[in-house]
Order: structure tokens, then C-alpha cells, then sequence
């Protein structure tokens, strides 16, 4: 073999087989003892805003702990506990009216109603608004996001009604606030291009002065509303067990389902304006307070308390 043979390739092995008359050359494949080379993913770090965990389907899934067939009890859990708060901090004995017809859930009140400073804070997705976020207190709820996944919960569903192109790309979710004289028609929508979501608020007069009526349009109603219909007129029925101060009524496609007088208007229990204990606030959740400018008075803790 000459030099240059001797220099091949490591793959490949050149080798003199003997015979007994011509000589020939034999080429042998040789396995490779190296590894073969694995293909290398590059990792990308990516920003995406949170303002889209009210977004999705998932998102809104992982903060209320429901499933979409689930949600318009979510709607009647949270309106029902918002307007018994309001009455209870007006110190009125609610009268609370639900009604669902074709697309739409419907809760109003007797209360004092939202302020438009209240709505407009609502309305602000970098922030969550509650009046009970930094008071240590037997209250219904303090997170202060349930406006804000229900504003959101119609847009979503409106997406995941299909047009040629896969999705509704042009999905809004429209939620109605009577209160105060005005009535503000929100429009949850989502900006493509910045991927936030954008809300349109408009504002115009109406005759509702006492207590407020929160009106959720419900796209797909059929299929979500009959499925959780029968779920849906228990709940409400059930705050009447453990109200005896609620007067409520309930209307499902035009037939009532409850009318129901209160037992004991006067019936009182723990107020959200009622005084709490000093005792119940630690550095940590003062220190909380503080920091979103709210570091409860002095007057909230009752005249017993010491600082």
C-alpha cells in the first residue's frame, strides 16, 4: 500500500487479502468510537407582560380554580358576595335581585353604589383595588381581582368562538355597570400588537340612583349557562340560608326560581365597618399597608385598643 493509502480516512480500513494469484485490495468500515454530535437548543429568555394571565383560557382557569363550564357560578360567587359587602357596609338589609336571560347574568342591588373613581380604578390591570386588602377582618373576599377575571371571562370566551382563521380575532367581552346615575359600558378587548389587554370605558346617564346592577354579557350561553343551570340556582337560593336579612329573587329565562322575603331584616352579625383587634395586625401585614399608602388608623382598631 502506498503512503497515501496509509493516510485515509479513519473511517474506512485498507487491507492485502493474499490469494493465490492476483493481489486486491479490500476497503473494511470501521465504526466510529466518537459519539455522533447532538443537536444544541439555544435557549431565549422571554418577557411577557402579566396584564395576559387575565387573557387566556388557562390563566383565568389558574386564578379563579375553575374550569370554563364552572364560570358562571364564579360570576354568581362574586357578584352575590360584592353587593351583600355593599349593603352590609351601607348598613342596609339587602335586597338583591339575579337575573339570567339569553347571553346575560345580571345582580343588582339596594346599596350605595359604585363610586366612578372605584370603576376606573377597577379598570387598571397593573394594580388590584380592595377596599378589604389591608384590614385583618372576618370579611367575604381580599384579593381584589374578582372584577377583574369576570370583565375578562367574556372576552375569553368570545375568542373561543371560531371564525376562518382558527379564533375570533376580533373577540370583546362587554360588561354593563348601573350605578350612581351612570351607566358605564365596559369593552374588554386584547391589543395584538403591545399584547395587553385594552379596555374601552364609555360613559352615559341612567335612571339607576340607588344601589348598583352589574349586567355580564355571556357569549356561548347556551352550552356554559344550561350546563351549569341547575348549579347555578342552587348557589344563589343558598345565601338565603345563611342571610336571614337577604331579600332575593331569581329569574332564569323568564321564570323565577326563588322569591324570597327576609326573616329578620334587623338580624345583625360582624359589620365591615365594625371595629377589629389590634391584636390581629402583625409588623408584617402593617408593613403592607404602609406600602400600598393604606396603614389602618387608629379609629379602625376601636377605642379599647392599644398601639
Amino acid at each position: 500500500m502506498t503512503d497515501r493509502q496509509n493516510t485515509a480516512s479513519p473511517l474506512f480500513q485498507l487491507a492485502e487479502k493474499p490469494t493465490k494469484g492476483d493481489r486486491f485490495l479490500q476497503i473494511v468500515a470501521k465504526t466510529d468510537p466518537r459519539p455522533p454530535r447532538k443537536h444544541k437548543l439555544t435557549r431565549v429568555t422571554f418577557t411577557v407582560s402579566r396584564l395576559m394571565e387575565f387573557c387566556s383560557k388557562r390563566e383565568l382557569q389558574n386564578q379563579t380554580a375553575h374550569g370554563e363550564y364552572d364560570w358562571p357560578l364564579v360570576v354568581a360567587k362574586e357578584l352575590m358576595d360584592n353587593a351583600l359587602d355593599a349593603c352590609e357596609e351601607a348598613e342596609v338589609a339587602p335586597i338583591i335581585e339575579v337575573i339570567v336571560g339569553p347571553g346575560s347574568i345580571s345582580i343588582s342591588d339596594n346599596a350605595d353604589g359604585f363610586p366612578a373613581e372605584t370603576i376606573a380604578a377597577i379598570l387598571d390591570y397593573t394594580v388590584r383595588v380592595s377596599s378589604r386588602e389591608a384590614y385583618v377582618s372576618p370579611s367575604r373576599g381580599a384579593q381584589g381581582n374578582a372584577l377583574k377575571t369576570i370583565l375578562a371571562m367574556a372576552y375569553v370566551l368570545d375568542r373561543e368562538r371560531e371564525d376562518e382563521d382558527g379564533v375570533n380575532a376580533e373577540a370583546v367581552g362587554v360588561t354593563i355597570i348601573e350605578s350612581r346615575g351612570i351607566r358605564h359600558r365596559i369593552e374588554f378587548k386584547v391589543d395584538h400588537v403591545s399584547n395587553e389587554p385594552k379596555v374601552v370605558h364609555t360613559t352615559t346617564p341612567c335612571n339607576r340612583t340607588v344601589g348598583s346592577k352589574i349586567t355580564v354579557e355571556w357569549p356561548n350561553s347556551e352550552r356554559l349557562l344550561q350546563y351549569a343551570a341547575q348549579r347555578f340556582r342552587f348557589l344563589v337560593s343558598s345565601y338565603a340560608f345563611f342571610n336571614p336579612h337577604l331579600t332575593l329573587r331569581g329569574v332564569w329565562d323568564g321564570k323565577e326560581f326563588i322569591n324570597l322575603k327576609a326573616t329578620n331584616p334587623n338580624w345583625e352579625k360582624w359589620g365591615p365597618r365594625d371595629p377589629t383587634s389590634s391584636h390581629w395586625y402583625d409588623e408584617s401585614r402593617l408593613q403592607h399597608a404602609n406600602c400600598d399608602g393604606m396603614m389602618p388608623s387608629r379609629s379602625c382598631w376601636g377605642p379599647s385598643s392599644k398601639t
